[in-house]
């Protein structure tokens, strides 16, 4: 499969050095000078303004269309909705990212919302997470806990909580969209240092433990074979893959082109994430990532960013009302030499 013309098709064209732009208004009239010379026009029809524009956009059509593996998308670019090609186009970014290191970094931001005891507003209690996992299988992992605290979601919903005298705390008589039950406290816990020798887990697909990253295919063929799975947990182990497991970047765009060819992944568009982030989303039913305790069905949500090939984050939703339950939004992810938590 030819990723370029996705990537033609669906990113902007990067901004003009002023260079190009000038020497593409400068072919352009001259152009229309010739033009006019052989029709024996001495006048012109362009104002200088319409010349500028139309010769910038000439420039524009030519790098576009000479040189879209050459040329360097502006991190951020987001392209536009048209079905789920553009998982093509993150596979094509994130294919040419370096992966080599002694161990892959992770910063997360796992959060969970539930509505407060009188159902008047939503609060959301979120974490930091950050994991680093060793490419020696023999090596520990290490994790670092910050608690964020429960605050209410969106401002509609802090607006709510004044009116109700900006309570602390909560006492559920019954458990919440995430099974949160009792007393529940605004105040974040301790932020806890830890690491451990059981990722035996390291990469889990369709219930298969892996410990060597060699061991994953990374074609979307090799993947579907390793899964051997329905087309349900497929897509959710490509989802695993893409947000959590340090395998290489030829997987990751591997496990992308896969999510463009299942069927029941569907677009939704350009999103902003829980994070505030730009970025385009497929979703798909599925109570994979949702809270154990929620017994109604749900829809996961991925929000990626094309032009550099990051998965943002992964949402998962209540089918009946939008509800969001539960994220884990990605803030950094990386693999390094060195590892800043060890030893402490």
């Amino acid at each position: 499969m030819d990723d370029y013309p996705a990537v033609r098709d669906l990113l902007p064209a990067p901004p003009l050095p002023p260079g190009v732009e000038r020497a593409g208004r400068e072919r352009l009239a001259a152009a229309f000078a010739q033009e006019r010379v052989r029709r024996g026009r001495r006048s012109a029809g362009w104002s200088a303004l319409a010349l500028g524009l139309a010769g910038a956009a000439a420039a524009a059509i030519v790098i576009a269309n000479v040189a879209p593996a050459g040329v360097p998308v502006p991190h951020g670019a987001v392209a536009q909705a048209d079905g789920k090609r553009f998982l093509l186009v993150a596979a094509a970014s994130v294919a040419a990212v370096p992966d080599e290191g002694a161990w892959w970094g992770s910063t997360e931001v796992q959060g969970r919302q539930f509505h407060e005891p009188g159902g008047r507003y939503v609060l959301r209690e979120s974490e930091s997470v950050e994991t680093w996992i060793p490419a020696d299988p023999e090596g520990l992992t290490w994790y670092r806990q910050t608690p964020h605290g429960i605050k209410p979601a969106t401002p509609q919903d802090e607006a709510a909580w004044v009116a109700d005298g900006s309570p602390a705390s909560w006492t559920f008589d019954k458990p919440t969209e995430i099974g949160r039950s009792g007393v529940v406290r605004s105040a974040p816990r301790e932020r806890l240092t830890w690491s451990t020798e059981d990722w035996d887990f390291r990469i889990l697909t369709a219930g298969k433990p892996l410990t060597k990253m060699s061991e994953v295919p990374d074609t979307p063929e090799g993947l579907k074979a390793l899964f051997a799975a329905d087309d349900r947990t497929t897509i959710d182990t490509a989802a695993r893959l893409l947000f959590f497991a340090p395998v290489t970047s030829r997987t990751r765009a591997a496990a992308y082109r896969l999510l463009a060819s299942m069927p029941g992944v569907t677009a939704a568009g350009q999103v902003t994430d829980v994070l505030g982030r730009a970025g385009q989303a497929v979703e798909y039913d599925s109570t994979e990532f949702a809270p154990p305790t929620y017994r109604g069905p749900t829809r996961t949500r991925l929000v990626i960013d094309p032009a550099s090939g990051s998965p943002l984050s992964l949402e998962v939703r209540s089918a009946a009302d939008g509800l969001l339950l539960t994220y884990t939004a990605l803030q950094d992810s990386r693999w390094a030499q060195a590892n800043p938590l060890e030893g402490e």
